[in-house]
């Protein structure tokens, strides 16, 4: 039964009813209560959940598995969205927080996510205790549970509204009063989501009548992923071109990931916001520092990143690895292609709130619209054409094959005409061609047997030639 928990890139997530169940989620909370209790003697953790079905139940659960462990708890009142638990451990010193949320997965998957005392996404190395915690824990047949009257009784259990200071410390690192000045007109997919109660109200404090989609909250998310990717976000582009608006954004289930579209209702694809952002922070607001991206995200970064003199930093797949970096460096932003975002000075959590609000910020302080900003940039930085394909196979045997022929590629020297100049092995195999901006990256999924392939390159047709070549390996 333990094979079925494992913390992937952002925890453990399952099937509702199918291995998510009260049973496996009282392990998983034993499991991080003695993980928590072998650091120190009073732990207190804060306990959120998103809009998904039961989750306000499954979070219950987990709160009485900490308290029957003497663990002080704090319940967030209403659903809530990752970055704000991140900001909340944070602010309040805690020795971590635990999140009910599988983020833009489909409505049937619910999740435990956990964070550490830092509020960054658990690394390697505490999700890996973890797990040899649940083995214990199923072992012993020992969860620890008592009802929260309990934990009132015992002065363990607080009911909290993180949101007020989360939006403050928002202000703190966005400009409120510029945007507010420039009466922007913007429409907001909330995809009824945790940002519920935070985006929106936001919104209506600084711009026009803002157009708000989706600010209700439906456990079967309209029968669709609450995921901000560019198909989810065409209806909301279609508006933003009716009405004559600035812009639109969205943030996913958990809002830890955004979507943005321009005045003209095109998506922005997040390896492109990214280097926007960066644009934007270096230039405008005269940051300094270097900036760190995962493997699989576009080297604009690196092109915007190295037009200040910075260098870029590169990490595994998954914000865990560019949290760590950013408790270690003062980056200036910190992307991967999915739609993660932070920057300086805030969180080492993605952040799809902090990434729509930055979009208003750049217009405000700019001048310019979104369309313009992004055809300012390619004149300065080129054109970064880049692609992700999912490779769906019938067996895990089946995807170890598929990757040796990638792995074949190095003796022969060269793909599609391009000389190999290196090839990394950081996640995957990645191939860095001497042609400039232009590579290409395989992957296995860690939980399905799929390989997820990235190609970029600067050059439009060096980019159609590698396409056709990667088609050939199916």
């Amino acid at each position: 039964m333990s094979d079925k928990i494992r913390f992937g890139t952002s925890g453990w997530r399952g099937i509702i009813a199918d291995d998510f169940t009260f049973h496996m989620v009282r392990i998983v909370a034993q499991a991080i209560s003695n993980y928590l209790k072998g650091r120190k003697e009073k732990p207190r953790v804060v306990v959120g959940h998103d809009t998904r079905f039961m989750a306000e139940n499954f979070s219950k659960i987990v709160v009485e598995v900490l308290l029957g462990n003497d663990i002080e708890v704090y319940l967030c009142e209403k659903p809530s969205p990752t970055p704000v638990i991140s900001h909340f451990i944070i602010s309040n010193d805690l020795d971590g927080g635990i999140n009910l949320t599988a983020s833009h997965n489909p409505p049937e998957y619910l999740g435990i996510k956990f964070s550490p005392e830092n509020g960054a996404p658990a690394p390697p190395e505490v999700t890996k205790e973890i797990e040899k915690e649940i083995e214990k824990v199923l072992q012993e047949n020992d969860v620890r549970m008592v009802e929260i009257t309990e934990g009132i009784r015992k002065e363990l259990f607080e009911m909290v509204n993180p949101f007020p200071s989360y939006v403050e410390y928002l202000r703190e690192r966005i400009d409120f009063d510029e945007i507010k000045r420039s009466n922007l007109k913007v429409a907001v997919d909330l995809m009824y989501g945790t940002a519920i109660g935070i985006l929106d109200v936001i919104l209506k404090e600084l711009t026009e009548k803002p157009h708000i989609f989706h600010g209700y909250r439906d456990p079967y998310f309209g029968g669709y992923r609450p995921e901000p990717d560019e198909t989810r976000m065409r209806d909301l582009g279609a508006i933003v071109r009716k009405e004559g608006l600035d812009c639109g954004v969205a943030v996913d289930g958990d809002a830890d990931r955004f979507g943005i579209v321009d005045d003209e209702g095109n998506f922005i694809a997040p390896n492109e916001f990214i280097g926007m952002v960066a644009h934007h922070l270096y230039s405008t607001k005269n940051l300094k520092g270097p900036s760190v991206r995962s493997i699989a995200t576009s080297h604009l970064l690196d092109s915007v990143a190295r037009n200040f003199g910075f260098d870029v930093l590169e990490t595994p797949v998954g914000f865990k690895f560019i949290g760590e970096i950013f408790l270690r460096e003062r980056i200036v932003v910190g992307g991967e292609e999915s739609g993660g975002l932070t920057i300086q000075s805030h969180l080492p959590e993605k952040d799809g709130i902090l990434a729509d609000l930055l979009a208003l910020e750049m217009i405000s302080l700019s001048g310019e619209k979104l369309s313009e900003m992004r055809r300012k940039m390619e004149e300065k930085y080129g054109k970064f054409y880049n692609i992700r394909i999912d490779v769906e196979l019938k067996s895990r045997e089946d995807l170890e094959r598929y990757m040796e022929k990638f792995k074949g590629l190095e003796s022969a020297g060269e793909f599609a005409g391009l000389k190999i100049r290196e090839k990394k092995e950081i996640d995957g195999i990645q191939y860095i061609f001497d042609e400039e901006n232009t590579w290409l990256l395989i992957r296995p999924s860690g939980t399905e047997p799929v390989a997820r392939i990235y190609i970029e390159s600067s050059n439009e047709t060096i980019f159609d030639n590698m396409l056709k070549e990667v088609k050939k390996f199916g």
